[in-house]
């Protein structure tokens, strides 16, 4: 696993240079976030809450995936490149899945409340 983490991190920072790929925006009163970002406010958001292991029980994506979002949103081994990495290398069932989850746990998936 630590070595698969490890090429996506450099795959995903390769192609963060040329613009590349980012996660989606999250939101929940009227607060939103990339999923990648590492933000206070993000944290407190989903890891405080307890939010972010509900939505990652419900989603339908491999349990290691799950395992690295939680380690590389909520603890301190965040990271914005391993973040882009998992989520770059998901299927894209698993992202419609990921997204679906967070719906059903009462967030809207790409909106930015005005």
């Amino acid at each position: 696993m630590k070595r698969a983490v490890i090429s996506m991190a450099v795959f995903s920072m390769l192609l963060a240079g040329c613009g590349g790929p980012s996660t989606f925006i999250v939101s929940k009163d009227n607060r939103a976030y990339y999923l990648h970002r590492e933000s206070k406010g993000l944290r407190r958001m989903l890891c405080e809450s307890g939010d972010f292991r509900k939505i990652l029980k419900d989603a339908a994506i491999p349990e290691d995936v799950k395992e690295g979002f939680y380690r590389y949103v909520c603890t301190e081994e965040r990271s914005t490149e391993k973040v882009i990495a998992l989520y770059t290398f998901l299927t894209p069932e698993e992202r419609k899945a990921i997204k679906k989850a967070f719906v059903k746990n009462g967030y809207a998936v790409n909106y930015v409340p005005c």
